[in-house]
């Protein structure tokens, strides 16, 4: 098949630094390069990536010449890419489903994917545009729209290589992610202090919740490791006891969850979105419902063996499965 796919312009596409949707992506093109494919990824100077690549802008938003308006970004990508539609069997969009309305001027079929959970404008756009064909990361991400069908569901994989395995934890529990509110970074302290036990955090500060965090991190029962990629990631992820995911509200997937189980951390999560389907209770991590039992999960996912947190997750979450599982759909669509 001749495979164009469309990446998000906050990064570039390369295998360490960027955003999670633009790593995604690397790791698609990888896949599906391995399984013969002929693949074009359209996305920011910088990227490097299997396959032919064509830059769209200097950089990302606002970097190095490329415009301050990150949805002028997005269309410039995108428009490029429907510009060329002609040399391709399908293009799969993963630019916040706005190749919709583009549809009636592609040359190959277009799929498009939303990375986030779908707010009321994805949901009249797709209604407008119901011929769409739309891929889900979980079943959770569309469940609330019935009238609204994925073409199907697609769990993301990931690039095992990145996770190393550790057999023995380190001392601390976990919480990676956007230090926002809604991410539940207070909720992970709490836990962490009710239990006696030791919290590393990790994540992009924002600059409210990080004010009214500051005053909680100790340096000893609570740490900030500020933002981190690659290889310290990696080593925190496999180190940590647990993974603490107390987001407080519904995620499409949840990759931090992933990353974790393939280091061998186990998940202890609020029961939330696409959790049920990333999580295999007693297996991979425990999930309960309010915030007040998650100590609950943590003391349960402590006594969960490492191994078997990994063996389970290069099952369900390997990046060979997400290739086989796109190629049958491009082909199916084509």
């Amino acid at each position: 098949l001749r495979i164009g796919l469309v990446a998000t312009a906050n990064s570039p596409v390369a295998r360490e630094g960027s955003s999670s949707v633009e790593g995604h992506i690397w790791i698609l093109a990888r896949e599906l390069s391995r399984l013969g494919h002929h693949v074009t990824t359209y996305g920011v100077a910088g990227s490097d990536v299997a396959g032919s690549f064509v830059e769209t802008l200097p950089g990302p938003y606002g970097a190095d010449g490329a415009p301050d308006d990150w949805r002028l970004c997005e269309w410039t990508s995108l428009s490029r890419a429907i510009a060329d539609s002609d040399s391709f069997d399908i293009v799969h969009t993963h630019a916040y489903l706005w190749g919709m309305v583009l549809v009636p001027l592609s040359l190959a079929h277009l799929l498009h994917t939303l990375h986030i959970m779908p707010g009321s404008d994805h949901v009249r756009l797709w209604r407008l545009n119901r011929a769409s064909r739309v891929v889900g990361l979980s079943a959770a991400q569309w469940a609330d729209e019935e009238d609204l069908r994925p073409v199907a569901t697609v769990h993301h994989g990931i690039d095992d290589d990145q996770f190393r395995f550790r057999a023995r934890a380190d001392d601390y529990l976990r919480f990676l992610g956007e230090l926002k509110e809604t991410k539940g970074p207070r909720v992970a302290i709490r836990v962490a202090r009710d239990m006696g036990l030791r919290l590393v955090i990790a994540g992009q500060p924002t600059p409210s919740p990080a004010e009214v965090l500051r005053a909680h991190i100790d340096g000893v029962g609570v740490e900030y490791a500020g933002p981190v990629y690659g290889s310290e990631r990696a080593d925190l992820l496999a180190g940590a006891r647990v993974l603490l995911y107390p987001v407080l509200y519904p995620e499409p997937f949840g990759l931090v969850m992933v990353e974790a189980m393939t280091s061998g951390t186990p998940v202890a999560a609020l029961r939330q979105g696409a959790v049920p389907e990333v999580v295999s209770e007693g297996v991979t991590g425990f999930s309960v419902v309010h915030p007040a039992d998650l100590p609950r999960a943590v003391a349960s996912a402590l006594m969960l063996d490492r191994e078997g947190v990994r063996a389970h997750a290069l099952r369900a979450f390997s990046s060979d499965r997400m290739g086989h599982d796109y190629e049958r759909l491009y082909r199916s669509i084509v």
